[in-house]
């Protein structure tokens, strides 16, 4: 990060940090909405923000602080934006909550998901035990192990912990108890009467930059609700690797980290439990997906050798382990589990993502594209899938693009500039006024550039009286006016810079090398590609037919490509609910063979010609609009 620059997270907005002006006004300059209705008097409290680097950058607290905060806050680096002020050069990262925020940020949670038959790994089994006699001394452990291997037809063991449970669950009902068995091994609960029909569990993708948790009715296999929010780990990292550096700087590192994403997680649990009346101690089994980090961190696995060549994951396997293990409040003898990891960056998220598009199954040549701060790709067929991870960076989620932001309120998503005119038309999220552009939207505004002429296949903005919109910003950088100051939310000229097209020229090239790598292995040309499911949020809201132009996704006729949505989440659900299901994903993950793609000794060759637009070899993209 430069010097002098106030970066806000989540929303991932920067602006300068200079002397004298609040958090608050900075992050109104920024474009970000902090709540405050006392007129910055410091009384309401409602402008809670966390200073989480740069804190002697920033002045003291003072009385009004002290007293709306109290020492747990204050110790956190919790700060009201009203009163904090810039007091020295200096970078300053400043976390945002969603609680302090007026807008909102939108977070794609629905996905498409593939009918599976209901066999859960925990059931429920509702058992009239004999009671007790002087006749029958049986311990309670034994005569219930003796029923349910005659019911289920399985001689399971209790967990530890579970017998403290037994005395009463048998006999507060009359000898009637359920029993909860988690795949026909274990009994991890026991409960008086039937309760058979109090059966759920919670899907939860854990993705670099969102957080999505879905709870489940098991018996029904109904989604009771949804939550989402912004993965809380971003003020530590915008991305993967940045989180891992953290890990390694810091000796606390991954206990921090490991804490903030269960917290999140929790939370999230708790919303959804309060949703529909339940307590997280109905929750019988969490079901979490992510990449090969993602996965790591949150069940507290070392992750730097991730980061290093031969960049080996710790564990492929999947998991389970009780909720304490990770630090969830779910029911304490429950399971925590997760599907497999294939192998470097592509995890257990991309296992989900092969399960929700049945490209596992399908005859033809097929790829799955999960695209954000790390790109996941898996290529093939029922008869061979192979799979790598591309560095794409998170300026497709708005980070060192100089107006870049995440897709909340007033992000310019969607972008059409007039060949002839070059005038320029935007649509926002919520349809509010512009504060920003998000990923969709970035693309877009190189496809249309590029479409109109504004930039050459290289990515060079041609500066000229001819190209109307075209510009030297007060640095001297050429740049492009998307928006006007006098209609932006923020009354500053939004605008694409020449070192905006360079970023997003780096995240495209390193998806698109991923993409080449991936069709020689398999001898395919893209005309060959039956199907490119399309998943994830960007995915879903970015246009096709931009990010072919910019040769980003391979060049397939539109009607070829399907967006499947947060696929992730709906392979989890799918787990979730089905034994089946999670063996498959199991079977799959053994099966696809992964690509390293910096040990390939075509790989800076492609990227180099992928920087071009759509690629120096214009071959590969024989519909392309130049």
């Amino acid at each position: 990060m430069p010097d002098h620059m106030i970066h806000f997270q989540p929303i991932g907005r920067k602006v300068e940090a200079r002397k004298g002006r609040t958090l608050l006004e900075l992050g109104a300059e920024a474009g970000i909405s902090i709540e405050s209705i006392c007129g910055s008097e410091g009384k309401c409290g409602k402008c809670r923000v966390i200073v989480r680097s740069g804190i002697t950058n920033v002045t003291p607290l003072n009385s009004s602080e002290k007293r709306a905060l109290d020492k747990v806050e204050q110790a956190s680096g919790s700060r009201l934006a009203c009163q904090a002020s810039v007091c020295r050069g200096g970078p300053i990262v400043v976390d945002v909550p969603q609680e302090s925020q007026r807008g909102h940020q939108r977070l794609l949670a629905a996905g498409t998901e593939r009918k599976v038959k209901l066999a859960p790994a925990v059931r429920k089994i509702v058992l009239k035990i004999p009671p007790a006699t002087l006749k029958d001394l049986r311990a309670d452990d034994d005569r219930l192990i003796e029923l349910l291997t005659e019911k289920a037809r399985a001689r399971m063991k209790i967990s530890n912990g579970v017998h403290r449970y037994l005395p009463a669950a048998l006999r507060e009902k009359s000898w009637v108890t359920t029993v909860t068995a988690f795949r026909n091994e274990e009994i991890i609960r026991v409960e008086p009467g039937d309760t058979a029909d109090e059966l759920f569990g919670v899907a939860v993708d854990i993705g670099t930059t969102k957080v999505v948790a879905y709870l489940v009715d098991l018996n029904s296999g109904k989604i009771l609700g949804t939550e989402s929010m912004p993965n809380p780990q971003i003020p530590f990292g915008e991305d993967i690797i940045a989180r891992i550096t953290y890990c390694n700087r810091n000796k606390e590192g991954l206990q921090t980290l490991q804490k903030v994403i269960a917290a999140g997680v929790d939370a999230l649990i708790a919303k959804l439990c309060a949703t529909v009346h339940l307590e997280p101690d109905d929750i019988l089994e969490v079901m979490v997906v992510g990449n090969t980090a993602m996965h790591h961190l949150f069940f507290g696995i070392p992750a730097q050798h991730l980061a290093e060549a031969p960049y080996a994951p710790v564990v492929r396997t999947p998991l389970v382990v009780n909720p304490g293990h990770v630090g969830l409040s779910t029911y304490p003898f429950g399971k925590v589990s997760s599907l497999p990891n294939i192998a470097g960056f592509v995890g257990a998220d991309a296992v989900a993502d092969l399960i929700a598009s049945g490209l596992y199954e399908d005859e033809e040549v097929g790829m799955m594209i999960d695209i954000g701060t790390n790109t996941e790709i898996i290529a093939g067929n029922k008869d061979r899938l192979i799979s790598c991870s591309c560095a794409s960076g998170p300026a497709f989620e708005g980070a060192h693009i100089r107006f870049g932001m995440r897709a909340s309120s007033g992000a310019i998503e969607r972008i059409w500039i007039d060949p002839e005119t070059k005038g320029v038309v935007v649509r926002t999220v919520d349809e509010t006024p512009a504060r920003g552009i998000c990923g969709s939207g970035i693309v877009d505004a190189l496809s249309e550039m590029l479409a109109a002429g504004i930039i050459d296949a290289s990515g060079k903005i041609k500066v000229s009286k001819e190209l109307p919109g075209t510009r030297k910003n007060r640095q001297g950088l050429p740049e492009f006016v998307l928006v006007h100051g006098d209609d932006s939310s923020t009354g500053e000229p939004i605008t694409i810079t020449q070192i905006d097209i360079q970023e997003i020229q780096l995240a495209k090239a390193a998806i698109f090398t991923g993409v080449a790598t991936l069709m020689r292995k398999l001898k395919v040309k893209p005309s060959d590609i039956s199907k490119v499911y399309a998943a994830g949020a960007f995915g879903t809201y970015v246009d096709a037919s931009s990010a072919i132009r910019i040769g980003m996704y391979p060049d397939v006729p539109i009607e070829r490509i399907q967006f499947i949505g947060n696929a992730a989440g709906s392979g989890a659900r799918m787990c979730l609910r089905s034994t089946r299901m999670r063996d498959l994903a199991e079977r799959q993950s053994r099966k696809v063979e992964y690509i390293e793609l910096a040990a390939e000794k075509d790989f800076q060759r492609e990227f180099a010609q992928a920087m071009f637009l759509p690629h120096r070899d214009l071959s590969r993209f024989p519909n392309a609009q130049q």
